[in-house]
């Protein structure tokens, strides 16, 4: 059915709904699907790893970037989970972050592999990519939000940061268990994460989730 259709249902005739059987009688059955119009549950999605890696000491150094370059594909991201390092001993600080829009691709640094949660999905189109530290590109756009982060392992909240997974940087509204739709990157948008912070002081790692449309 596309949006704004009905079904007409004539007892005896008409068409046919489908249905399922509870105690003697014939329930519609409802199924799910999000605005794009996949099927809740049915929907490609595909993760990044960034491992956990070292901060720099410069500032507004760029850790990752993810980027649409695709003519027609839409790109979700649909989490991003910072995870701190809490099992190599440093003398940490508190960081401050920032997660921006990008209008051009990163280059250099470390190309990352998408991975498949069903390995059963078509691979991730070529046009959309992500990498760890680039060295280039990466434009900055529009500041999505500022937020900090202890890099100290021995740090209470950075300890309790770890235990929960990682830090969630998609807003709760936003997130598709909430009915949102995760940010949305078109053709040429992208995402970046800054190390607003001057130091060493610590290590940090990502996992991105993402659906491509």
């Amino acid at each position: 059915m596309l949006a704004n259709d009905s079904i007409l249902v004539t007892p005896g005739s008409g068409a046919t709904v489908a249905t399922h059987l509870v105690s003697g009688k014939e329930y519609p059955v409802h199924i799910e699907a999000r605005h794009s119009g996949h099927l809740i549950g049915s929907e490609p999605l595909y993760c990044y790893n960034i491992p956990s890696q070292v901060h720099v000491n410069t500032a507004n150094t760029v850790h990752w970037d993810l980027f649409n370059a695709h003519a027609s594909l839409i790109v979700r991201v649909v989490s991003i989970i910072q995870i701190p390092n809490v099992t190599t001993g440093v003398t940490g600080i508190v960081f401050d972050w920032l997660l921006e829009r990008s209008s051009a691709v990163g280059t250099g640094g470390t190309v990352i592999t998408a991975w498949e949660p069903d390995e059963n999905d078509t691979d991730i189109d070529a046009a959309v990519t992500c990498r760890s530290k680039p060295s280039g590109g990466a434009t900055q756009s529009t500041d999505l939000r500022n937020y900090s982060l202890s890099s100290e392992e021995t740090n209470a909240a950075t300890i309790m940061v770890a235990a929960l997974g990682g830090l969630e940087l998609i807003p709760p509204a936003l997130q598709m268990i909430n009915g949102g739709k995760g940010i949305t990157l078109r053709q040429n948008k992208g995402l970046r994460c800054v190390q607003v912070t001057q130091s060493a002081a610590g290590n940090t790692g990502w996992l991105i989730t993402i659906m491509v449309e």
